[in-house]
């Protein structure tokens, strides 16, 4: 029994009620829907539809965590596809150095943001809303007739999977991936003094964990094969996560969103990672509008629309505070395949768009409640 509780205590409970929760729509749409939902086929395209706002919502979380907040990512993604989709197909540039330009510019645009938040003392707020105005002008501009993606390696993204092969070897890099950051972790609790729970839990909650990665894998690999837009969201996601638990940098996000001026007079240069957090956050932007347009095979005047409240809708779902200081990349992937898994389900069930964005944006505010409601409970 003692064994019981102790495992029972090292079970994080909001990661558990996500997982549940997700099992429980996938089972009650299945049932609803005659038992399409849980088929290979529908998965790997529940998967793949999510891969657009994980990738969003992996940057929007370093965002809120820092205590800020970007609703200009939707018409970004809009604006940085529209012109890759011009660089590439209007004016026939390389589509490698068209792809490369938008990165670049994404990780400016994002930067200049950062600029006016710290040094003009402009909310967040207002500073993208207003780019969420002007961006969504230029996309409607640039792609007032929509422009087919004829490259072949761009469409390549949403058509092509995984060989068989490379999908089990990257399953294996992962699997290795949780249980080098488990060991990494107890190490690093060992060397500053703090607690470990015992050795058996950590590697019981980490066969558990990978084992429900291999099941997916299976299932994607059953449909086809792992694809590349999947490819995309996990090394993205991975990556910020990284940065956001080993890199100094993602330390000073947290500390500044924990408390900003502590974090200023412990030596912490707001300015320099204000600036490099709204550039991740552009860059990423891009990304997300390449995959965007690879999707619809063509950039059209709404592409990117209300993404940006998707993304955050992800992240508060996943349990990221919207009052800065906690969040995690992984909890907010969650969220995004929460929100998708709704939309499918309903989808399935002929639930008209219009009373599905009422339910989502009603899931939102629940969700928020919940946050606020965990947090005055806490104190």
């Amino acid at each position: 029994m003692p064994a019981l509780m102790l495992f029972w205590e090292s079970i994080n409970k909001r990661v558990l009620f996500m997982i549940l929760l997700i099992i429980g729509i996938w089972f009650n749409f299945n049932w609803l829907s005659g038992g399409y939902i849980l088929k290979a086929e529908n998965l790997t395209n529940l998967f793949s539809q999510v891969a657009v706002v994980a990738i969003l919502a992996s940057a929007m979380t370093l965002i809120l965590v820092h205590g800020k907040i970007d609703l200009s990512v939707g018409s970004m993604l809009g604006m940085f596809g529209a012109l890759m989709a011009t660089m590439a197909t209007d004016l026939a540039w390389n589509s490698y150095l068209s792809v490369g330009i938008i990165l670049l510019l994404g990780f400016a645009v994002g930067c200049f943001h950062g600029a006016l938040v710290h040094y003009f003392k402009m909310p967040a707020f207002v500073v993208t809303l207003g780019g969420l105005m002007a961006y969504r002008g230029v996309t409607q501009y640039l792609a007032r007739k929509s422009i087919p993606i004829t490259t072949p390696w761009i469409k390549a993204i949403v058509q092509k999977s995984l060989p068989d092969w490379a999908s089990y070897g990257l399953l294996a890099l992962i699997i290795v991936c949780f249980f080098y950051f488990m060991f990494r972790k107890r190490v690093s609790h060992s060397r500053n003094g703090l607690s470990n729970f015992p050795l058996w839990i950590d590697i019981i909650k980490t066969t558990v964990l990978s084992a429900t990665i291999a099941s997916l894998f299976i299932i994607m690999i059953s449909a086809g094969g792992v694809p590349l837009r999947v490819v995309i969201m996990l090394a993205v996601a991975l990556t910020v996560s990284i940065i956001a638990r080993f890199t100094r940098f993602g330390r000073y996000v947290y500390a500044i969103g924990g408390n900003e001026q502590a974090a200023h007079y412990s030596g912490v240069s707001i300015a320099w990672n204000t600036i490099l957090l709204f550039g991740l956050m552009g860059f990423i932007a891009s990304i997300a509008g390449v995959v965007q347009v690879a999707e619809l095979y063509s950039a059209a005047p709404d592409i990117g629309d209300l993404k940006e409240l998707e993304c955050i809708a992800a992240c508060v779902i996943g349990g990221t505070s919207v009052a800065g200081g906690s969040g995690v990349i992984g909890m907010s992937v969650l969220g995004a395949l929460i929100m998708a898994s709704i939309k499918n389900g309903m989808s399935m069930m002929g639930i008209v768009a219009q009373m599905q964005k009422v339910i989502l944006g009603s899931l939102l505010v629940l969700a928020v409640a919940l946050d606020q409601w965990s947090r005055r409970a806490k104190r």
